[in-house]
């Protein structure tokens, strides 16, 4: 046998060797895998009888503030900071009962103890910087739930108010800012005098489009193309406007997409020196 053969045998017999360790070692992180699973599967099965035998209250200090609810309400839902404190002490054989201290502001916590309760959470009422810190806390106690929900909601710039406005509305029109979600131009707001729509959205948000239609559904007493040429303005704080665009001299039958230079806004204005109406508006984003 020449020198290149035998070479070349002493290397398939050392990938062999290397192979079989790897296989070896991967059996070994598999079978670890399994066993810790097992444990937290006994732990799972452990916390579950403790709520079964003495559903006692906890007492959670946040921040300097007292907490209390029961065993059941902060185990009501798995891979929270909260279950993983007491797996931890279950399988240290600690002191379940034993107070837990957070050393974290306290100012959102009584929303998240009513949703392990309820598994209900409302973004009514948050302004954008109440629901930053709730996503922020909420990630770190593992509410994943939650934070997906606000993460979705600020997604989307919806209209929640037609925002101090004095107008006066036409007897066209339904004079329902929700109606503006529909596309078929038959329902919105009309606006005679002084010619201006404020609507306020959600949250803050950042866009430099918008898709918007003319009032199509009362043809004998309103104009479709009531508004064509109205200057669009934008507000975080409804006192302080930036001229953003014009809505098309075209405008009317159809829903067109307009761009505004990009701005960051609560409040959209539609002003116009004559009759106003929108059938259909939508903000948006990227």
């Amino acid at each position: 046998m020449d020198t290149n053969t035998t070479g070349m045998k002493d290397d398939l017999m050392g990938l062999k060797d290397k192979l079989e360790l790897i296989e070896a070692e991967f059996e070994k992180k598999m079978d670890e895998v399994d066993k810790k699973n097992e444990k937290y599967l006994d732990v799972d099965t452990k916390l579950e009888e403790l709520v079964a035998e003495n559903n006692s209250l906890m007492t959670i200090n946040v921040g300097g503030k007292i907490f209390q609810t029961r065993l059941s309400t902060i185990l009501s839902i798995k891979d929270t900071l909260f279950y993983y404190v007491i797996a931890k002490r279950v399988m240290s054989n600690s002191n379940i009962r034993e107070e837990i201290f957070i050393d974290r502001n306290f100012n959102n916590f009584d929303f998240f103890i009513d949703f392990l309760r309820t598994g209900k959470f409302s973004l009514a009422g948050f302004t954008k910087l109440q629901l930053e810190t709730v996503a922020l806390d909420a990630d770190f106690y593992g509410l994943t739930d939650i934070l997906d929900q606000i993460l979705e909601v600020q997604k989307e710039a919806e209209i929640v108010s037609m925002a101090g406005t004095s107008n006066k509305y036409s007897t066209a029109g339904t004079h329902n800012f929700k109606d503006l979600k529909t596309t078929d131009l038959n329902t919105g707001i009309c606006v005679e005098s002084p010619y201006t729509i404020i609507l306020e959205l959600n949250f803050d948000h950042e866009f430099d489009k918008i898709d918007v239609g003319g009032y199509n559904g009362n043809t004998g007493v309103w104009g479709v193309t009531n508004g064509a040429n109205a200057k669009i303005w934008t507000s975080k704080d409804k006192t302080n406007w930036t001229d953003v665009g014009t809505i098309p001299s075209d405008f009317g039958n159809k829903i067109q997409t307009v761009s505004l230079k990009k701005t960051t806004a609560k409040y959209i204005k539609f002003q116009h020196t004559s009759y106003l109406g929108l059938g259909h508006l939508k903000i948006l984003k990227k």
